[in-house]
């Protein structure tokens, strides 16, 4: 089965849209967190209340769920890139398919288990705690499609090794596949005589 140049690229650019968004999104609860609120406390030294503003520490999550935005955006990015330009460049050699196609399952893969941890923490920690709040609930659904995307990018590279989907693009090609050897001139009658 071929495999649609456009399919990577439209793969890796909805996940560059979606985190995007959850940037947005977790940057949105993080300034809630940094801002402070004044609180009102009873002194009995001075015989009343006194106001001190709190800031609350961003929940570890949460961060960490901004440096996998920020990654993925980056990843998504490089990735796209990479193959275009060495594929308008020239053909790519089996040594540098191969290099290509490595860097990619690994950064997929890693991508993948930064997305599944970050979610799955989410969910466990602070959807109890805020489990009424909107903007929690769509990090968490927009973090679960992106991994979705990426378990996709991770399963079309492995394809693409494997040679069930066949593609010109380097780091979607099968590994197996050796470039053809040069062929030596062939002899012509004049050179016999």
């Amino acid at each position: 089965m071929n495999l649609p140049q456009v399919v990577p690229f439209v793969l890796l650019s909805t996940t560059f849209v979606f985190a995007v968004v959850e940037l947005g999104l977790t940057g949105h609860l993080v300034s809630y967190f940094s801002q402070g609120s004044k609180e009102y406390r009873y002194d009995p030294s001075r015989n009343g209340y006194t106001s001190q503003t709190v800031t609350v520490a961003v929940p570890p999550i949460l961060a960490f769920i901004l440096f996998n935005s920020v990654w993925t955006m980056l990843v998504s990015a490089a990735t796209a890139v990479i193959p275009w330009v060495f594929r308008t460049k020239a053909d790519t050699n089996a040594a540098l398919n191969k290099l290509i196609t490595i860097g990619l399952l690994v950064l997929y893969f890693v991508t993948t288990v930064f997305w599944l941890a970050s979610f799955a923490d989410m969910a466990a920690r602070l959807s109890y705690t805020a489990g009424k709040s909107d903007y929690v609930n769509a990090v968490i659904a927009f973090a679960v499609l992106i991994w979705f995307l990426f378990c996709a990018l991770t399963l079309v590279v492995v394809l693409g090794i494997c040679g069930v989907l066949k593609s010109d693009l380097p780091g979607y090609r099968a590994l197996g596949k050796q470039d053809p050897p040069a062929t030596a001139p062939q002899s012509t009658q004049m050179d016999q005589v």
